[in-house]
Parts: structure tokens; sequence; C-alpha cells
């Protein structure tokens, strides 16, 4: 039940955080994020700020070569769309964190199961990801240039989204086999 509480307080500070359009609100619940994560702020700070640099950054620049041109630049605007995302990103770290999905969608047969196998897909793609850097890292005597780690990026990605494919066609299968997508 506790889960349950913390992931509807999650879901509602999504709304406000996304309705929200002042920086400085922003700021303070950011501010707030990080003041109520204890020990783990520092730790989900940086994972926030590495999870949303390349994303927001190409989005930053992106804004920031088109305002210019048109001469239309507003840096509060910039402040804003990259606070918001920060906050978000550190909500769901924090929510992440702080409870257990399964248990906080226990209230949903369905979204237990869904949620189950979703933790369960992100550990085997986590698991092999892992085992292809680790035998990547064993056949190579001295560190690969940047287009040998390319080609290794290419083919893990390849054999990832293949594999995946082939797990979520089996998976499939075997609820149509229960009659989970029977109406």
């Amino acid at each position: 039940m506790h889960d349950r509480y913390w992931l509807l307080l999650y879901l509602l500070a999504v709304v406000v955080v996304t309705l929200s359009h002042q920086p400085y609100f922003l700021l303070l619940g950011l501010l707030a994020v990080i003041l109520l994560s204890g020990p783990l702020r520092w730790r989900l700070l940086r994972k926030g700020l590495l999870s949303m640099l390349l994303f927001n950054t190409a989005v930053s620049l992106g804004y920031l070569a088109i305002a210019l041109m048109r001469d239309e630049f507003r840096a509060d605007y910039l402040l804003l769309i990259n606070a918001r995302v920060l906050l978000l990103v550190m909500l769901g770290f924090w929510l992440s964190a702080r409870i257990n999905i399964a248990k906080a969608l226990r209230f949903s047969s369905t979204l237990s199961f869904l949620a189950t196998l979703a933790a369960g897909q992100i550990q085997l793609m986590s698991r092999l990801i892992n085992d292809y850097r680790i035998a990547f890292e064993s056949r190579c005597v001295k560190r690969p240039d940047w287009r040998e780690r390319s080609r290794l990026a290419v083919a893990q990605t390849e054999a990832l989204v293949e594999h995946s494919h082939h797990a979520a066609t089996e998976i499939s299968q075997a609820m149509r086999s229960r009659g989970v997508f029977d109406d």
C-alpha cells in the first residue's frame, strides 16, 4: 500500500511539473527532490545528469541555433526545458530507488505482470550488454580505436534488437497460449 501511494504521488508530481512553466518553481522542485533523496542524492543527481546529457545537449543546441538565426533567443526558455527534464528524470530515479514497482502495481494483475516482465527483459538486456563488453575487452590487446568500438556498437545493437524481437515473440506466444489476450 505504501508503494502505491508513492507511485500516485509521483504521477501527480509529473503532471504538475509538466504543467508548470516557471523555471524557478521547477528549480525549487529539483532542490526539494535532491534534499529528500537523502544519502542517495549525489548518486541520483549524477545519474540524472548523465542520463539527460546527450538528449538535452542536442535539443538545447538545436534550439540555440534556430533561435539565434531567427533572433528569438530566450535564456529563460532554455532554462525551463532543461530544468523540467532534469526534474522529471530525478523524480523517476528517486521513485525507482524508493519503491518496488511490482508492489505498487499489485492492485492490477496485468500491470504487475507487465512490470515484472519488463524488469526481467531489462535485466536480460543488461546482462547481454555486459557480456558483449567483457568479450570485446578480452579479445583486445590494446585499447580499441573509435572505428572498432563503433563496429562493436553496431553489431551489439543488431544482436540486441534481434534478441529482443525473438524474446517478444516467444513471450507473446506464451501469453496467447495462456489466454492473456482473450476477451
